[in-house]
């Protein structure tokens, strides 16, 4: 029979195991997503230069009664396919709306001259955890036809 003792040590032995497992898992996906976010980041920059909104972000308060945050970009008119990305090293995997190339861009109706204004939904939690300048952490990649 074993003894409680020996069932504690390799309970904690196969806790361990598994943390470390679920780390290296983790890890692998992070730094796939880097790679694709700095590939992205530097294809961006070469192609298009960013242009700013002008507020930069902005909230608004929902059905929920809780703060959404935008944060806004001017591209072409004829720009598709939008992939959101962030700094290198910037974590936005921060809750339930996932990475953030699973985050929300909205054409918006407001044109000027050649370009037209995307916005992006900003997690809050993002937001909390990025604080002051958190904008200036998120970039907008697109196609042009």
């Amino acid at each position: 029979m074993i003894s409680n003792r020996y069932i504690k040590i390799l309970v904690i032995v196969l806790t361990i195991i598994s943390c470390l497992y679920l780390v290296t898992i983790t890890s692998s996906k992070t730094s796939k997503a880097a790679n694709y976010t700095s590939a992205s980041k530097e294809l961006s920059k070469d192609l298009f230069p960013e242009k700013r909104g002008d507020p930069s972000y902005d909230y608004i308060i929902g059905k929920d009664h809780l703060p959404h945050f935008r944060v806004f970009f001017w591209v072409p008119k004829d720009a598709k396919k939008y992939i959101p990305y962030a700094d290198k090293g910037v974590k936005t995997d921060v809750s339930e709306h996932g990475s953030i190339e699973k985050w929300s861009v909205i054409e918006t109706n407001k044109i000027n001259a050649d370009d037209k204004l995307v916005l992006i939904y900003v997690p809050k939690t993002f937001v909390l955890l990025q604080s002051k300048g958190f904008q200036n952490k998120i970039h907008l990649h697109y196609q042009v036809n």
